[in-house]
């Protein structure tokens, strides 16, 4: 609990600054604890002054290993559409995850792994209880080892030969494993099973040359990434649909139409997708009222929520919240 408190204290001096974290990540020396927390924890979102700063995802590496390593057991919280210049590399130790990678959709199962290539839009969904691994490797790092990083994309999952595929799932747990465990010398261990990732990566699963990320064009990636920053930047406030439009210079009705062929869903929706993930995050690791918690992440609409909630777990929030704490 020590070291769980100074994080907590250090995400509160962040917030003071101006930076506001989502969460936080325990830290564990037990191999089965390991899989507390969410996805959100240890991610960052800044505000700046001018809408085309808005900063998306804000990766916290680990100085001694350069890189960022956690699981999680999920609580069935979606994590909706996001990006990230880092290579994200997810294992499903248990269960099983719904996933958006731009415009496809994958359903990953036990032993299943996915390979989220730099600035891709996803989004995730787990059934509850999923156990999942995550490896997040930041651009600079990237950059830096491959030199032609910009112009290489990575296949999102298997390459169609068992081989490979195995030697990617042995890294990945042996990944997890030894960060997990943290020996003697560990970072030596851990960094030559990180490089020999990155081989697989370059050897096994490079995607063929003019294979395209999706069917969006480079101009309509960076309008979309500047509203979905801006609107996670601002999420508990009032954000009305003329304002979003603005920032990226289209007209209202065009912008409707744009967002929705490119995200799948309406703008409103993806700002509900926002605040539903936040509230229900605070539902289950908090005890504060349900209708606190909606006004503080900017759901004005009790009657959408109990509907979006019924949906997504087939309960109420306050029975979702007593059968988590096991009341």
């Amino acid at each position: 609990m020590k070291y769980l408190n100074e994080i907590r204290r250090e995400l509160d001096t962040l917030a003071s600054q101006g930076e506001k974290g989502i969460g936080y990540q325990p830290s564990s020396d037990s191999y089965a604890d390991s899989y507390n927390g969410s996805y959100f924890d240890g991610i960052h979102l800044k505000k700046n002054s001018l809408p085309a700063s808005y900063i998306h995802e804000n990766i916290q590496v680990e100085p001694e290993i350069q890189v960022r390593c956690f699981s999680y057991e999920d609580a069935g919280v979606l994590v909706p559409r996001h990006w990230h210049n880092s290579l994200e590399i997810l294992y499903i130790a248990g269960g099983d995850m719904d996933i958006m990678i731009n415009d496809s959709a994958f359903l990953l199962e036990t032993g299943d792994f996915a390979i989220i290539n730099s600035r891709d839009i996803h989004a995730t969904s787990c059934s509850e209880h999923s156990r999942i691994q995550v490896l997040q490797i930041p651009y600079p790092f990237l950059k830096k080892h491959i030199p032609d990083f910009d112009r290489i994309r990575f296949l999102n999952g298997s390459c169609g030969n068992p081989a490979p595929d195995e030697a990617f799932r042995f890294c990945l747990k042996e990944i997890r494993y030894i960060y997990e465990g943290k020996p003697q010398g560990y970072q030596l261990h851990f960094t030559s099973l990180l490089y020999e990732l990155l081989f697989l990566c370059i050897t096994s699963f490079k995607a063929p040359d003019g294979m395209e990320a999706s069917s969006m064009t480079d101009e309509e990636r960076t309008r979309l990434i500047t509203v979905m920053d801006y609107v996670n930047a601002h999420y508990n406030e009032s954000i009305s649909l003329s304002d979003a439009a603005s920032l990226i210079a289209l007209n209202p009705e065009y912008f409707c139409r744009f967002f929705k062929k490119n995200m799948g869903i309406t703008f409103l929706e993806f700002v509900n997708q926002v605040r539903f993930s936040h509230i229900c995050e605070d539902i289950l690791r908090t005890d504060t009222s349900i209708t606190e918690l909606l006004t503080r992440h900017g759901f004005t609409n009790y009657k959408l929520f109990r509907k979006m909630f019924h949906e997504k777990y087939g309960c109420t929030p306050s029975e979702k919240r007593k059968e988590s704490s096991g009341k």
